[in-house]
């Protein structure tokens, strides 16, 4: 696919929230060599099973990596047999899992599930979601960052850097999925809402470098839908647990107004 060069678009609060508005109206080859979906527990009801295809978001290995990295871990938070919900922390080799329409209808919705920025969940607001918009002709993309409390390099901006990665590995292969690269939807739960807010504002900025073809695309969503998202880190609107885990205990204010979308 060729590579699109882009008008910079900066949208202040009101363009947010009226993309944010637009947002429900948006919302191969197969992955070899990748890493595999999160490790589960325990099956997954009868008749959902998990997700098999995924993409690397760092072809060499996410940039920088701690000097003791992270080990992915999966715990399982239901009690009920016939229920799954599952976190995920640790993660060193962020991803996208892939959900596949039958019937592809142009458009992808990269999926960013929340946590808290303590942990990523694998269920309730990432496959569950997953199946549901396939289901409809939307190509998924579940993606799994890394937490910013665990010694990246990057700090606060290292699901940032996660987010705008996988945004633009999605429309650098377009073609291999069917989607139009101008049909590119970001959508995010909880914390993960705060990811989506934080990249539709923050498309452009640079916080990583470039590492290969993919990253002349544009990360900036064509449309959003950040749900019961945390958008201020200040107080009194602050979450407090996701503030500390994404900014640290000391954060000063200049830092807290450049995270708050």
């Amino acid at each position: 696919m060729a590579d699109r060069t882009e008008t910079p678009f900066r949208p202040g609060r009101r363009a947010f929230l009226a993309t944010v508005g637009g947002g429900a109206a948006l919302i191969a080859s197969a992955a070899a060599a990748q890493t595999a979906p999160p490790a589960t527990g325990k099956p997954g009801p009868a008749g959902l099973s998990d997700p098999v295809e995924t993409i690397d978001l760092w072809p060499k290995g996410a940039p920088g990596m701690p000097a003791s990295p992270p080990i992915e871990a999966v715990t399982e938070r239901s009690t009920d047999r016939d229920v799954t919900d599952r976190a995920v922390l640790g993660i060193a080799r962020p991803r996208l899992v892939v959900f596949r329409p039958h019937r592809p209808n142009g458009a992808a919705v990269m999926i960013a599930p929340g946590g808290g920025y303590r942990h990523v969940v694998i269920d309730k607001e990432g496959y569950e979601m997953g199946r549901w918009l396939s289901a409809r002709g939307f190509t998924v993309f579940v993606l799994f960052y890394r937490l910013p409390g665990e010694g990246w390099v990057a700090g606060p901006d290292v699901a940032l850097a996660d987010a705008q990665r996988a945004m633009r590995l999605i429309r650098h292969r377009a073609r291999d999925y069917a989607i139009d690269p101008q049909r590119v939807a970001a959508m995010g739960f909880s914390a993960g809402g705060h990811l989506c807010a934080d990249l539709l504002t923050r498309f452009d900025a640079r916080v990583y470098d470039p590492v290969d073809a993919a990253d002349r695309q544009s990360a900036r969503p064509n449309a959003a839908a950040p749900i019961y998202p945390v958008i201020s880190v200040s107080a009194p609107h602050a979450h407090p647990g996701s503030r500390t885990l994404l900014l640290g205990a000391s954060a000063d204010a200049a830092l807290e107004r450049a995270h708050s979308p």
